[in-house]
């Protein structure tokens, strides 16, 4: 499993983003295992954030993820929050088994950036290879 954490333009980018993930997981594309989505509205004092996006709600569903610990850590969050401007969205992805050229192919057109990961330097600079010439440079 990694985390990634993107960013994006504006405030509901990162919210498109999950859609574009729920349809991928559907696709058996990538296997998203948490989703938290920041955003920093041009009015509000700091970032807020949603985590747990791709929950469908359920009791069973949210004790599943508490016993088996796969969620994202509060300190990749934290460190988000830190870079982030007003205006800005983020969104922080804990996946395993993506295809990347086809979550690439999916993203082709938006503009995003690799903020963070816990990849080896060398697979991020694969991962901004890929995502850098399918979304124009973020």
């Amino acid at each position: 499993m990694s985390t990634t954490a993107w960013r994006f333009r504006g405030t509901e980018e990162a919210d498109d983003a999950v859609l574009r993930l729920k349809q991928l997981g559907g696709q058996e594309v990538i296997d998203v295992r948490d989703v938290a989505v920041l955003r920093w509205p041009m009015y509000a004092a700091a970032p807020q954030v949603q985590e747990h996006v791709t929950d469908e709600g359920s009791k069973a569903s949210s004790l599943a993820k508490k016993l088996s610990k796969a969620g994202i850590d509060g300190s990749m969050l934290e460190s988000v929050k830190r870079d982030m401007t007003p205006g800005s969205s983020a969104l922080v992805l804990l996946s395993a088994d993506a295809e990347i050229d086809a979550v690439a192919q999916a993203f082709e057109g938006h503009a995003m950036e690799l903020m963070r990961s816990d990849l080896s330097v060398k697979e991020e600079d694969q991962l901004r290879a890929v995502f850098g010439e399918s979304s124009g440079g973020g």
